[in-house]
């Protein structure tokens, strides 16, 4: 585009019309966007920073997202904690989850021979979304509920490639919409002083309204701040199928802390929950 004159001036021509008709027409809606994602076999890819209060470790997770018809029924994550201070480089350290099957595989490198994962199943009657594994953030926007009620009052302002909107939800705005998901943050609701805890957040969408960009800053009732977390999403609608790891992989839970550990895993990090 930057070497050839005439395509740019092309282009102008053909975004311009566009530009205007997003600038007088109503924003699409992002919580219908995101129920026509919700196809078997389809998903999405997020990457995510996010910090603890005044901590100088940073938290950066790649993540794939599988969803089924009624929301994400499968997810893949790798983090890596990165150290802002250079006296602990030493410290930064990397690990894989899987979520499928209502198990949790984490990857460790300090089992016995040809055992690559941990396996713990967490059952159905927990109620707990793979997002809930995989991302810092609180606000679980794979949720059509969820994603509704963050959404509500705010306004859609026009900007380049889409929609821009910000504002704030507490945790107990976010509870009564699915208690079930949120009663698990031992941060969250399940504490009353923290149930107003409240979580400032910008949110940026494509021209259908599907969602780029969620930035958030988590603040005490005080008004500290907890967290900060900034989450981009790509390649809405991709094939996606995440399974679980070969079963000969897998040693299960209860008889991995059997083990003797002479030291911790190297690879294992806090994937942090919302």
């Amino acid at each position: 585009m930057r070497r050839w004159m005439v395509l740019a001036t092309a282009a102008l021509f053909v975004w311009a019309p566009n530009a205007a008709a997003a600038q007088s027409s109503a924003a699409p809606d992002p919580v219908q966007a995101l129920k026509k994602q919700f196809r078997a076999e389809r998903g999405v890819d997020f990457t995510e920073i996010s910090r603890q209060g005044a901590s100088t470790e940073r938290l950066r997770r790649h993540a794939q997202v599988q969803f089924g018809s009624g929301g994400p029924v499968a997810a893949y994550v790798i983090g890596r904690g990165v150290v802002d201070d250079s006296r602990y480089k030493d410290l930064e350290s990397e690990a894989g989850l899987i979520v499928a099957g209502h198990t949790l595989y984490l990857s460790d490198s300090t089992l016995v021979k040809d055992k690559n994962w941990v396996g713990l199943k967490y059952g159905a009657k927990l109620k707990a979304e793979p997002a809930y594994f995989t991302t810092a953030q609180t606000i679980n926007v794979f949720d059509p509920a969820v994603l509704k009620v963050t959404l509500k009052g705010a306004k859609a302002k026009p900007v380049s490639g889409g929609y821009f909107y910000q504002g704030d939800v507490t945790y107990a705005e976010l509870s009564k919409v699915n208690k079930s998901y949120y009663v698990l943050d031992p941060e969250g609701v399940t504490r009353k002083a923290n149930a107003k805890t409240k979580i400032e957040w910008r949110l940026w969408t494509d021209g259908d309204g599907l969602i780029q960009r969620l930035s958030t800053k988590t603040l005490s009732t005080k008004g500290k701040v907890l967290e900060r977390v900034d989450t981009r999403y790509s390649d809405w609608g991709r094939w996606q199928i995440i399974a679980p790891p070969a079963a000969d992989e897998v040693i299960d839970y209860a008889d991995a802390k059997k083990l003797p550990r002479d030291q911790p895993d190297p690879n294992a990090i806090d994937l942090g929950t919302p």
